[in-house]
């Protein structure tokens, strides 16, 4: 028994040795951190090297791209909400006019700039204006999941959609037969469509699939890429092309080859990123920046944040195709 007192004596000195030691300690540690944690410039500096953004953007850009330019408006807006974000109404000054006649501070483009565009944009203030890669996308040509078809080539595509023939067909395309298509299908006329004149996939199938030649005089030009994709769905002999963001169940995207006999590519997100889908775009923010000033904070935190993994990651849910790592 007194082994045991002597025992549970020692064992509470001990403790009692120890606990004294962690309130000497703590004694000496909590006006340290007392003055960390309370000192103005450190809690700054902790928490935000800046003092949190504040000021206005208004953004507008293509009726395609309006989904985007709205879900980055939303996150944007979540994580500087000091900073107050105008999307601009898209179908009424887009591309370049709208920072030419000052109704928008960005503009998202699914295009290089024009000549004719930056002519008068340089007419006006007298320096090119700036132009911010913000994502990628691929112009996708479509068929109807109940065609057989799987790929073309840029030449079997410009005998579909051109009477010029600039890119090396010998002669156009009537029916799907001629595209290798079998049986009762094979016999049905192809009836080409894709998107307006005003919306960059056209500019870009243009340049690309019709080598600068002209659509025919039979082309249907559809208002907006869901008035393609249904149709497309609606009509196994119809071919379609418009943005790789709308891709939906009922149709299937054909692969390209640059020319027939050439490897065919399908629009996957690694081709479009390295360039070997043939028709590829840069999706870019313009600016109006003169020479050798910086952009609005509020606008340089919005470019910032496009660029970022969080804007490419509300991009591509978008359906568009984040930038290549560096």
């Amino acid at each position: 028994m007194f082994n045991n007192i002597v025992l549970s004596f020692s064992f509470h000195c001990r403790s009692t040795a120890r606990l004294l030691r962690s309130l000497l300690l703590l004694g000496l540690l909590l006006p340290a951190l007392l003055w960390i944690f309370l000192t103005p410039s450190y809690a700054a500096s902790a928490s935000e090297s800046k003092p949190p953004l504040g000021g206005l953007v208004v953004v507008t850009g293509s009726v395609p791209l309006a989904n985007l330019i709205s879900l980055w408006a939303d996150d944007f807006t979540y994580r500087n909400p000091r900073v107050a974000i105008t999307v601009a109404d898209a179908g009424s000054a887009v591309g370049v006019e709208a920072l030419i006649n000052g109704s928008a501070d960005s503009v998202l483009t699914d295009m290089p700039l024009g000549r004719q565009e930056e002519e008068r944009f340089m007419d006006r203030f007298g320096y090119a204006p700036t132009l911010f890669p913000v994502a990628m996308d691929g112009v996708v040509v479509y068929v109807s999941s109940l065609n057989s078809l799987r790929k073309i080539s840029i030449p079997q595509l410009d005998a579909i959609y051109s009477t010029s023939l600039r890119c090396g067909a010998e002669q156009s395309l009537e029916n799907w037969g001629q595209l290798g298509v079998k049986g009762e299908q094979g016999k049905d006329p192809i009836t080409a469509l894709g998107l307006t004149v005003t919306s960059g996939a056209y500019l870009l199938f243009k340049h690309v699939a019709l080598c600068d030649g002209d659509f025919r005089a039979n082309f249907q030009a559809l208002a907006g890429p869901a008035a393609v994709e249904w149709a497309l769905t609606n009509n196994p002999a119809a071919i379609g092309f418009y943005s790789s963001a709308r891709d939906k169940a009922g149709i299937r995207a054909l692969a390209i080859a640059p020319q027939t006999g050439d490897e065919a590519v399908s629009p996957s997100i690694k081709a479009i990123q390295s360039g070997r889908y043939p028709l590829v775009r840069r999706l870019s923010i313009i600016l109006n920046i003169p020479p050798g000033r910086n952009a609005d904070p509020a606008i340089q935190a919005f470019l910032d944040y496009a660029g970022s993994t969080a804007g490419q990651a509300v991009a591509r849910k978008a359906g568009y195709v984040p930038l290549p790592l560096h």
